[in-house]
């Protein structure tokens, strides 16, 4: 868009990559703080992961509209600083947790900063590009949040297999890890005050404000807009995609482990190779499928995202070892499908909102997905222990089919811009 330098485009990408990084990595690492920290029995692990997932979600749900009117009203900038600031804090909190109600404490003052996060991060890639490249930015934000999903399970979560060779305890290990964390939190603050664009966008201060009341509703009243009501619903599915794949694959790892005679840590690492596998994934296709957006109707190309989540994540029930290396093609697919889905949903959304309310829109996108993680993280906990560790993957994979096929109607019957030039 006019205005937006390369360097605020850069750190955007920056922001891409930290930003999932220490979102998707705090539901991934919190397994090592339950399995070796407070050492629950497996068969409450499920359960507990469940628990402190909905507490983080509730906060969403509570906090996220209220977040995105205030970055209508002072910009993004200020709300991504705090966000990725508190994000920190709770990195910082989370080894110290002596008990599951510690911890709870602990995950719902990290929620707040992802109340701030989840909302601010697609807005400012809407805010920062054209219409004819929405899905080509989204797209190679997509290939930093592989990154980051990368540098957090590849990296960081070696970090304790690493130290306990050189004579680390594990839970000592666990700290260096969570303290790593915290610390790239802090400096990135720095980098998105130095980075970021001060305000909203340009086309959004050429309109007149409406009052904050009005503003609040908003995203119900972009409700009327079928596509818009197609983004909500592909968000509910996508991002509960997402906490699933982060909360459930480690804890599935960890709890196989024993009868491959493999230590936690080592264990832990085996999941952040395959968490690692999946960010790797999304490098290549993520950039792809943007591509192919920017050329298809968004609604079309919800569609097809959907499908391939549903696939993706259905594929999953023929898993019944996540350590046997012949089941690497399923993850495969798991990522392809999850990708799609998110990067698909925030598109539509971005061609579909107006710039003045913007901010409040994806933020109601980003609520409807907070309501997803809630009921697939309660629901997908209770399935996790009481049919297997593969039954949460199934249940959304099922969902995502019923979202393809209203897709498929919302096409027919109402299909907006045939592609990104604007054509009808």
């Amino acid at each position: 868009m006019p205005g937006v330098r390369k360097f605020n485009f850069w750190t955007f990408m920056y922001a891409s990559f930290i930003c999932i990084a220490m979102l998707a990595g705090m539901n991934f690492l919190q397994a090592y703080i339950l399995d070796v920290n407070l050492e629950l029995p497996k068969d409450e692990q499920g359960f507990a992961t469940g628990i402190l997932a909905t507490y983080t979600e509730l906060i969403a749900i509570i906090l996220i509209i209220p977040f995105g009117v205030l970055a209508d009203r002072i910009g993004r900038r200020p709300l991504v600083i705090a966000g990725i600031l508190i994000c920190g804090l709770g990195y910082a909190l989370f080894p110290m947790a002596t008990s599951l109600n510690e911890l709870i404490i602990y995950r719902v003052i990290f929620a707040v900063g992802v109340a701030i996060l989840s909302a601010q991060i697609p807005t400012v890639g809407n805010d920062y590009t054209t219409e004819r490249s929405r899905g080509r930015l989204f797209g190679f934000s997509g290939v930093m949040n592989g990154l980051g999903v990368i540098f957090m399970s590849a990296g960081l979560a070696q970090i304790p297999g690493l130290l306990e060779p050189r004579g680390f305890e594990p839970v000592a290990a666990g700290l260096v890890m969570f303290m790593v964390a915290a610390v790239l939190c802090g400096l990135s603050a720095i980098i998105f005050r130095v980075g970021l664009q001060g305000g909203g966008p340009r086309e959004a201060a050429e309109t007149i404000r409406p009052p904050v009341k009005e503003t609040l509703l908003a995203g119900a009243r972009a409700a009327r807009n079928p596509r818009i009501v197609l983004s909500y619903l592909a968000a509910f599915a996508g991002r509960s995609d997402n906490a699933i794949k982060g909360l459930f694959v480690s804890v599935w790892v960890l709890q196989v482990a024993p009868d491959a005679g493999i230590s936690p840590p080592q264990a832990f690492a085996h999941a952040g190779k395959l968490m690692g596998l999946m960010g790797a994934v999304t490098l290549v296709w993520m950039p792809l499928f943007g591509f192919m957006l920017d050329r298809l109707n968004r609604v079309t190309g919800m569609a097809v995202a959907m499908l391939l989540a549903a696939v993706g994540y259905c594929s999953m029930g023929f898993i019944s070892s996540p350590l046997d290396n012949a089941v690497l093609p399923f993850f495969v697919l798991l990522a392809i499908g999850q990708g799609s889905a998110i990067i698909a949903s925030v598109t539509l959304l971005g061609q579909e909102a107006s710039a003045a309310e913007r901010g409040t829109i994806v933020a109601t996108n980003a609520w409807f997905g907070a309501v997803g993680i809630l009921v697939a993280t309660l629901l997908g906990g209770y399935l996790f222990d009481a049919i297997g560790p593969a039954a949460p993957f199934v249940m959304l994979g099922l969902f995502q089919i019923v979202v393809f096929v209203f897709a498929v109607f919302v096409r027919r019957s109402s299909p907006g811009l045939i592609s990104a030039t604007g054509s009808k």
